[in-house]
């Protein structure tokens, strides 16, 4: 394995192909969120459906508290839409047929030299795709547990988000200092509309203008728009409040969770 893979260093953003043929990067796999990588040997490997199952009983539990997961095999992509069906999983698979991700990173398997496969390895990174722990299961107990891998998460949320204590920050003032949490020159900072932090995340770009729109919320399909932009530390945080009146409704429950991908314009 290439000695930069470790903890404390940035994983390469991987674009590969997936289970229809089109490329996708770790980053937007990611998107700006924790993100458990595994290296699969393949199908074929009992040791492995065993594990990418165990993975997969996760997979709710980790997008629910927004995190994301990938696999990379050396299998086609065909082969890999197989696996991903027969495993039960919602998260992508993706195909490194030619082995160059496997030989660039070292990550090949050497001693297999039937099927060359990878390394089974899981690496879990934080939102800006640093690596914070790494598991190599070439023996079946080298695999993480999911009481690891849930730990290695907690670790990641409480250092990452402020309000992993909201109790704290909500008192402190309602949002915690800009240089709190994710280690990154800018942030956003996601607000209720009495200036409460809910969440952080790296900010990509220019410094915005105010009442500018950013993105569309997933749960109520309302614009999260520019509410202040502050300098602090040497760091930019860009606070979002959502615009327009909320749905005063409790019985009308529309997080994407519970209602289908799409169905909020």
């Amino acid at each position: 394995m290439r000695s930069d893979l470790v903890p404390g260093r940035p994983f390469p953003d991987l674009e590969l192909p997936e289970t229809t043929g089109r490329t996708l990067r770790l980053s937007k796999i990611a998107d700006g969120q924790p993100l458990v990588l595994c290296f699969a040997r393949g199908w074929w490997c009992p040791k492995e459906q065993v594990r990418l199952r165990n993975v997969v009983a996760m997979q709710d539990e980790l997008t629910r508290e927004y995190g994301a997961i990938a696999v990379v095999t050396v299998d086609e992509p065909y082969v890999n839409g197989a696996f991903r069906a027969g495993v039960g999983a919602s998260f992508p698979f993706l195909s490194d047929e030619r082995r160059e991700v496997a030989e660039r990173l070292g990550l090949l398997e050497l001693t297999d030299a039937k099927h060359l496969p990878f390394l089974p390895l899981t690496f879990v990174c934080d939102s800006r795709l640093v690596i914070r722990r790494v598991w190599n299961g070439f023996w079946f107990w080298g695999n993480p547990t999911p009481d690891e891998l849930r730990r290695t998460l907690r670790e990641i949320t409480r250092e990452e988000q402020p309000s992993y204590d909201p109790v704290a920050v909500w008192a402190g003032g309602g949002a915690a200092p800009v240089d709190a949490g994710i280690d990154a020159s800018a942030v956003w900072i996601h607000e209720d509309g009495e200036g409460r932090e809910l969440q952080r995340g790296v900010w990509d770009g220019e410094e915005p203008e105010l009442g500018a729109r950013v993105s569309r919320s997933p749960v109520d399909g309302r614009w999260w728009v520019v509410a202040s932009v502050e300098q602090a530390g040497g760091r930019l945080g860009v606070h979002l409040r959502k615009e327009g009146a909320p749905d005063a409704d409790p019985r009308l429950v529309r997080h994407r969770m519970t209602v289908p991908r799409g169905g909020l314009a």
